[in-house]
């Protein structure tokens, strides 16, 4: 259930990511202390995160998604809400900054729950 993103330059997509939600722009997507994304609606925050990885040699930026440390099981609402969220944000900030990107509808690299 990751989110694969093919660009040239991962780290840097991965920055401006960052700045745009540092700044407030990003809807309401919010980073913690650790790098890790939760979306910051009152229904959504904290529930799950996206922990962000730069695989450098396929020129991908992948997020996979954690599980809250009590939650036992990721659903499908929650999946959804998060992943058509952070997909759109992308589209709507970044569209120019990658060529393709990917939801995995079963657990991917770096997905961890």
């Amino acid at each position: 259930m990751a989110i694969i993103i093919h660009t040239d330059q991962p780290d840097l997509l991965l920055d401006r990511i960052y700045e745009l939600i540092d700044s407030k722009k990003a809807d309401k997507w919010v980073r913690t202390d650790d790098g890790r994304i939760t979306y910051g609606s009152l229904l959504w925050k904290n529930e799950a995160f996206f922990k962000p990885q730069i695989w450098v040699d396929e020129n991908q930026l992948r997020f996979g998604l954690l599980k809250r440390k009590d939650r036992k099981h990721i659903t499908s609402r929650l999946y959804t809400a998060f992943h058509s969220k952070m997909i759109e944000m992308l589209l709507n900030h970044f569209d120019r900054d990658f060529r393709s990107v990917t939801a995995t509808a079963a657990k991917a690299e770096p997905d961890v729950f």
